[in-house]
Formats: structure tokens, C-alpha cells, sequence
């Protein structure tokens, strides 16, 4: 350590040896828009030959880019009535030191300015030192004067929370409601056993139905059923057609299970409508071509009306051919979903509705931690998505809200929406930023 500091004074008394002018007060400043440089430049140095010039070239640098400054000339007497004489002669008869040339034996006060860039985070102010007369030119080592951080980069604002909608879990039966799928002819509401393997299904159903009445652990409250319709007609349409094939469906098992003292009222209706997210689960398991443009097509924000357009337009017309005969047909459907039931066996209904109290009280990891166990089960899949949503992990989220919504929970698509302003938000700041950060090049 002692030897170490010898060394450093022995450098630093070579260096002011050296010395031609002295440097003080330097500063290294920006006002958002431009860099100002400023230091004071002692010329009344003993030992500056009156036939030399000391040339001075201040610059910002970093490890990334190097910007040169306005340069200072300091004159000895000699050197100045020489170069004024060689000008004289050159026909410059009003030849005079400029603003950023100066004699020896003054306080120069150097002041230059330059754009402020992005790339001075940080930032040093050299200098760099050239000795010139006598018929030669010395350089001398470069110095160092200040430094500064003088460009801060913003920081995109943190990821907003968004509002949130729960739903609770009620106690439900599920029978497997993707095999349990009434299929209907076209544009008909009228059950026809003999087609689509109808009557299969009718049988599975129907023991769907005892199964729940015939264990005393079970009191049945709700049967819900969902009636679709192919994206292939106008909305008005195929919305009737829905309502009307899930009554459909409620009328032929009240009359097939008289026994049970059934009526509409232990049923409930939910208007699948167009069956947009059944397509999108056909065609994904299919080897249709295009079949990742129509995917693209349908999971885009354009109108059911807009989509059905340009599924018509892909080559030619014929993907939509394809499809009205190979998959629209398994979309026609009156689905039993589940039954409603009243038990005290159902531990999954209990955690995911404590882990929406734990959501309402913000304790958004807990909950999370609390339900993972029950994120196989439908029910729990918009609890997991708010859950995630609200620790800001939109992107493990939103899987979560697709499942639920296509699982019978309309919630999800609020919670979807919400993610999607986010979405929105972070893409405009991230937007106005790059714009800022351009003007900074």
C-alpha cells in the first residue's frame, strides 16, 4: 500500500511538471436537451515558450461513443505575432485571435455546448493536449476532468393492477359435457335420435341424471344445459336456435325421467349462442389446411360477422365448403354441462371460494398457493387466473381466463378484457417512450 502510494505521487508530479495550462472548476452539466461543458483555463503558466501554442481539445466520451468539443488555442506572444504576420502576408490584414483563441497570461473561461444523446450514461470530460511550435508538434496524455450521469434512461411505469371479477364456485356435478352433446340438423330444434350417434348420447345423459339421483349424499338444486349453433347463420338466428335446442333437450329429459318430478325450473338455460370456442377446439385437433390462419381468424377482436367473411374468403371458398360439411355439424348442439347439487363432500367448492375471500382481502399469492391444488377442476380456473392477474402475471394468466370461459364462467371474459387494456396501456407507454428515447439518438 505505501509503495503504491509513492508511485501515484511520483505520476502526478510528473504530470503537473508537464503542465502547460491549468484547468479548475470544471462542470458537466444538461438541462434535458443540451450537454454545457464549462472549466477556467489558467494561461499565466511559467515555462510556456513565447514561440509555441498550446492547442486544448476538450471531448465527452464513454465506453460507447466520443463527441468532440469546440477547440481552445493558447498563443505564447511570439507564437501570435508570427501566425499574425503569415496571415498579413496571405492577404488576411484584419487577421485577430477568435473567440476560442486566447494569450498566454489570462483566465480563459471555456463554455461549449452539444446535444445531450442517450449514450452518456455515463459520461467523462477529457481532455487533450498538443503542444505545436518550433517546427514541432507534442501530444500529451490525455486528461480526464469530470464525470457525470448525464442521460437516465425512463423506466417504463410498473404494471398497473387491474379490476378484478370473481365468481364462486358452486357445488356441481360434472358429467363430461364435451361428450355429452346433443346433435341437431341444420337451421332444426327438433331431437332426432337416429343421427350424429344421438341415441348414444341420450343414454349417457339419462345415467348422468339417475347417477345424481340415486346417491343420497347428493340433493340435486340445478341442471344446466347450453344450446349452440354453427358460426354459419345471422346472429339473431342462430341466438334463437340455441335457446331453443337447449328446451329442446330440458323437455326430452323430463319426459324420458318421470319419475324424478322434473320441471323447467330445476333447469337452467345457458345461450351458448355461436359456438366460436367449439370450432376453434375442432379445427385445432383437425389436419384442415389453413387451419392456423382460421385459428388466427377467430381469436382476432373483429365481429363474428367479420371473421365469418374472411374464413369465406380463404382459398377461394373452399376451407368454408370444409367446414360446413366436415366440422359445423358437431357445432349444432344442445350440451348438458352439469348438475348443481347440494353436499357437504365438495372440498373444492370451499377452497376456491376461500381463495376468493383471500383475493378480496389482497393476499393474491396465498390464494394462489391455497387453489393450485384444485386447478384440474373448471370451476377453479377464473379463481387461478385472477389470482395470478392480480401479482401482475398476465401472461400465465390469460390461459387461465380462456379455460373458465370456454368452461362456463362469463366472468373470465371480463377479467379478459381487463388484461387486454393492460395490454393496451403498456404498449402506448412503451410507445411514447421509444418516441422519446428516438429524439435522443
Amino acid at each position: 500500500m505505501k509503495k503504491f502510494f509513492v508511485f501515484a505521487l511520483m505520476i502526478l508530479a510528473g504530470t503537473a511538471m508537464d503542465a502547460q495550462t491549468v484547468i479548475s472548476n470544471e462542470s458537466l452539466t444538461h438541462d434535458g436537451t443540451n450537454v454545457t461543458v464549462s472549466f477556467d483555463i489558467d494561461t499565466d503558466v511559467k515555462g510556456i515558450p513565447s514561440r509555441r501554442k498550446e492547442v486544448i481539445i476538450p471531448y465527452i466520451y464513454n465506453d460507447k461513443d466520443t463527441v468532440y468539443l469546440d477547440v481552445v488555442e493558447v498563443y505564447g506572444k511570439g507564437r501570435y505575432k508570427r501566425e499574425r504576420q503569415e496571415n498579413h502576408i496571405a492577404g488576411d490584414k484584419d487577421w485577430e485571435l477568435d473567440e476560442n483563441q486566447t494569450l498566454k497570461g489570462d483566465i480563459y473561461n471555456y463554455r461549449a455546448q452539444t446535444p445531450l444523446k442517450r449514450w452518456m450514461k455515463p459520461a467523462n470530460l477529457g481532455i487533450r493536449r498538443q503542444l505545436v511550435g518550433c517546427a514541432c508538434e507534442k501530444d500529451r496524455a490525455d486528461e480526464n476532468l469530470a464525470e457525470a450521469s448525464l442521460f437516465e434512461e425512463p423506466a417504463l411505469p410498473p404494471r398497473r393492477t387491474p379490476a378484478y371479477v370473481l365468481a364462486d364456485a358452486a357445488r356441481e356435478w360434472d358429467f363430461g359435457q364435451d361428450e355429452l352433446e346433443i346433435i341437431f340438423k341444420v337451421s332444426k330444434i327438433e331431437i332426432d335420435s337416429s343421427v350424429f350417434n344421438n341415441e348414444v348420447t341420450f343414454g349417457k345423459i339419462l345415467a348422468a341424471v339417475d347417477k345424481i339421483f340415486s346417491d343420497p349424499k347428493y340433493k340435486m338444486d340445478k341442471i344446466e344445459v347450453a344450446g349452440y349453433a354453427s358460426p354459419e347463420g345471422t346472429m339473431n338466428f342462430n341466438r334463437w336456435l340455441g335457446i331453443n335446442r337447449a328446451k329442446a333437450l330440458i323437455n326430452y329429459i323430463i319426459e324420458q325421467r318421470p319419475q324424478y318430478g322434473l320441471t323447467e325450473d330445476d333447469f337452467m338455460i345457458r345461450n351458448g349462442e355461436e359456438n366460436w370456442p367449439g370450432l376453434k377446439r375442432i379445427i385445432k385437433d383437425s389436419d384442415m389446411s389453413e387451419k392456423q390462419t382460421v385459428i388466427d381468424i377467430i381469436d382476432s377482436d373483429a365481429t363474428n360477422d367479420q371473421k365469418k367473411l374472411a374464413i369465406k374468403s380463404l382459398d377461394e371458398g373452399k376451407v368454408w365448403k370444409k367446414m360446413l360439411d366436415d366440422i359445423y355439424p358437431h357445432l349444432r348442439s344442445a350440451r348438458y354441462l352439469a348438475v348443481y347439487y347440494d353436499s357437504t363432500s365438495d372440498e373444492a367448492v370451499d377452497v376456491i371460494n376461500a381463495a376468493n375471500d383471500l383475493i378480496d382481502e389482497g393476499k393474491y399469492a396465498e390464494a394462489y398457493d391455497l387453489v393450485k391444488p384444485y386447478d384440474d377442476d373448471m370451476r377453479a380456473y377464473n379463481t387461478v387466473g385472477v389470482a395470478l392477474m392480480m401479482q401482475g402475471e398476465f401472461e400465465k394468466a390469460m390461459p387461465w381466463f380462456r379455460k373458465a370461459l370456454e368452461g362456463n364462467c362469463p366472468s373470465a371474459q371480463q377479467n379478459i378484457d381487463a388484461i387486454n387494456a393492460e395490454y393496451e396501456f403498456e404498449a402506448e407507454q412503451k410507445r411514447l417512450l421509444d418516441e422519446y428515447l428516438k429524439k435522443y439518438e
